[in-house]
């Protein structure tokens, strides 16, 4: 019925969307651009309309349009796995579209309210990730890439975007991507998508946004290779024994939502001729509803060796641990815009809120076929506010704060604060210097304190875990240069202990961390060097790598004038540390003491090029593999691919 419907939808928008493009676009052209009408012995001439694109993100439940820029760069076009788009290293099951762990402690943030879903979160898309564009011709996307062959280790990904506005003020957009992968080990495939339909409309005293958003991900549970030794006996890695064999994870998520906003303000003369008049909001009242549900589904065929869990609650005939988890939300805000003409002043907003949360998890044994169902039912109700100065040269800042007035997590605290100073430094107009900080005190997730299956269960009362976290950093937006630093205060920490389960320690944790990100050039030779040092000061419950690095390098240069060509490499290492370890049945990582891992450099090389709007990279992955001794593996028992080549194309049509 869902994939009906979804169907549906798509299918009207593709046949509806341009019939309306035909009727409003000409008379958007004749009164944005002012086309004359041709004479009697003039010649019809075609109208070239300049391709122009808006992109911006909302953040704050619609309170605030963060600006964002379209990726048309050749610059690390090839870097395609969402994984590794915004990290350094991670803690990853090898195969595209499996569970993975940032291994940047203070990157771990996360955009899902579904406990279970976080590991998988970098494939999906949810409303705070989408851009909205506003763009004056139609803008389509088009990326295939695929690794070997049709046949054997297959892995392929797929990705659409178009967006198109109907009116000068009103936009559509549509985003698909379709991925599947056959792993190069037994039982690895994966399969993952999501499809998104989303409008936009921005004029004078209204800004409306909403949309649905369908993410899924299908992953066979292989529970590891049985021994890592196996990586040293030079077979062939189709003949790797697996620990499970016919076990799978299947995630769906689907999104509404709409965020409505009806501005107060005043008309002021404009100098442009085109417009006599802009519009300035002074007060806004804003509407944001989103309603978001889970579907997970645990499967292991009933003749499966169940050796490898050590607890089985339900009987061995049992086969499909079930979790629903559906989130409703509404928040109502009032916003107070700052004055971009007076130094002084700075914007205000207040909002409050509401959740209401339903599921079902497995409850108790019946038969050696069936359980009963525990219900999930709770609500929280919150209020906040904040003040902000986003505009002028001097300072930038925002801070904010959430207090849960009742409702289960009753009591919970949020407090964020940003200053940003803009300056020139050494010639460097773009420089600035940011701080950053947060206090959290905040209720455990409902599924780190209950949860029941067929290999796993707990019941937990935890106290309220309490963080503070401060930061700096320094960018030299021009020479690509930046440098800074993190630290964080936490009590209470709530963790996965090591047999997997939830977990508090009532130690005090320490948490530190330096970064720093330099792009070295050199006539047509571009270095870049991000490196990381981190460290916590109880590792009995936190495990992190002391040192990670990625090294990019590459030589440019042109071909025939019209073809832009990259040739380089990617570095990627992490030293040596106690990498968390994978629990199938949960989707959750967890401490291990039992072997480190690490020390293995990560090396991709490549060749991209650019012509015009196409660009095309070819790549060798992991190439250690072929002369480098050692583990290559980032979470235990789970190898990361071998090496293999990886093809990838992107086209972009701008009308």
């Amino acid at each position: 019925m869902c994939r009906a419907y979804f169907s549906f939808i798509t299918c009207l928008f593709f046949f509806l969307i341009p019939v309306l493009s035909m009727a409003q676009l000409p008379g958007m052209e004749e009164e944005e651009f002012g086309v004359e009408e041709p004479g009697e012995d003039d010649e019809p001439q075609e109208k070239i309309v300049e391709s122009k694109i808006a992109l911006w993100q909302l953040k704050g439940y619609g309170a605030f349009l963060d600006s964002t820029k379209l990726d048309t760069l050749h610059d690390y076009f090839h870097i395609f796995h969402p994984v590794y788009k915004n990290t350094i290293t991670a803690t990853f099951l090898g195969n595209y579209g499996t569970p993975a762990l940032d291994n940047n402690f203070f990157n771990r943030k996360y955009s899902t309210n579904y406990f279970f879903g976080r590991t998988r979160e970098p494939y999906f898309i949810f409303p705070s990730s989408l851009d909205f564009y506003n763009t004056t011709t139609p803008y389509t996307r088009l990326d295939f890439s695929q690794s070997e062959n049709k046949s054997k280790n297959n892995e392929t990904r797929f990705n659409v975007i178009h967006s198109r506005n109907i009116t000068p003020f009103w936009n559509f957009t549509f985003k698909t991507n379709q991925e599947k992968s056959d792993g190069q080990y037994n039982a690895q495939e994966s399969r993952n998508n999501f499809v998104t339909l989303y409008t936009s409309y921005n004029k004078d005293n209204w800004n409306v946004y909403g949309g649905f958003i369908s993410n899924s991900v299908t992953n066979g549970e292989n529970g590891g290779i049985i021994s890592d030794s196996l990586l040293e006996q030079g077979s062939p890695p189709e003949f790797w024994a697996t620990n499970l064999i016919d076990t799978r994870t299947k995630i769906g998520n689907t999104n509404y939502f709409a965020d409505v906003e009806y501005r107060i303000g005043k008309w002021i003369d404009n100098e442009d001729e085109m417009e006599t008049e802009t519009f300035v909001p002074v007060l806004g009242i804003l509407y944001s509803f989103n309603y978001d549900r889970n579907k997970h589904e645990f499967y292991e065929n009933e003749k499966e060796d169940n050796d490898f869990f050590e607890n089985t609650y339900f009987g061995d005939y049992y086969t499909t641990d079930l979790v629903r988890f559906n989130e409703l939300s509404n928040v109502v805000q009032l916003k107070q815009y700052e004055s971009e003409s007076k130094k002084f002043t700075f914007g205000k907003r207040a909002y409050f809120g509401h959740e209401l949360s339903r599921g079902i998890m497995p409850g108790e044994r019946k038969s050696d076929t069936t359980h009963t169902e525990t219900d999930i039912k709770y609500s929280n109700l919150y209020v906040g506010g904040g003040i902000f100065r986003e505009t002028g040269k001097f300072w930038r800042w925002n801070f904010d704060g959430k207090i849960y007035l009742a409702g289960r997590n009753s009591g919970q605290v949020e407090l964020y604060g940003d200053i940003q100073k803009p300056f020139t430094f050494r010639g460097d107009s773009a420089a600035s210097i940011r701080f950053t900080g947060a206090f959290e005190n905040t209720v455990a997730d409902y599924f780190q304190e209950n949860f029941s299956s067929n290999h796993v269960k707990w019941t937990n009362n935890f106290d309220m875990e309490q963080r503070m976290t401060l930061g700096a950093e320094f960018r030299m937006q021009q020479r690509k240069f930046k440098i800074g630093a993190k630290y964080a205060i936490i009590n209470n920490h709530i963790y996965n202990d090591t047999i997997g389960t939830p977990a508090q320690t009532g130690d005090e944790i320490l948490v530190l961390s330096a970064y720093v990100d330099k792009d070295f050039t050199f006539r047509n030779l571009h270095f870049r060097t991000q490196l990381l040092w981190q460290k916590a000061s109880n590792e009995k419950y936190m495990h992190l790598p002391d040192l990670s690095a990625l090294v990019s390098a590459y030589y440019q240069f042109t071909i025939s004038k019209v073809l832009f060509t990259q040739i380089g490499s990617d570095v990627r290492y992490n030293t040596k540390y106690y990498a968390d370890a994978y629990a199938p049945s949960t989707g959750l990582f967890y401490l291990q003491n039992a072997k480190e891992y690490g020390n293995y450099a990560y090396i991709d090389v490549y060749a991209s090029v650019r012509l015009k709007r196409t660009r095309v990279f070819f790549k060798m992955m992991n190439i250690g593999t072929n002369f480098l001794g050692g583990v290559y593996m980032t979470t235990p028992h789970y190898p990361m691919n071998r090496s293999t080549f990886r093809l990838g194309v992107s086209w972009a049509f701008y009308d």
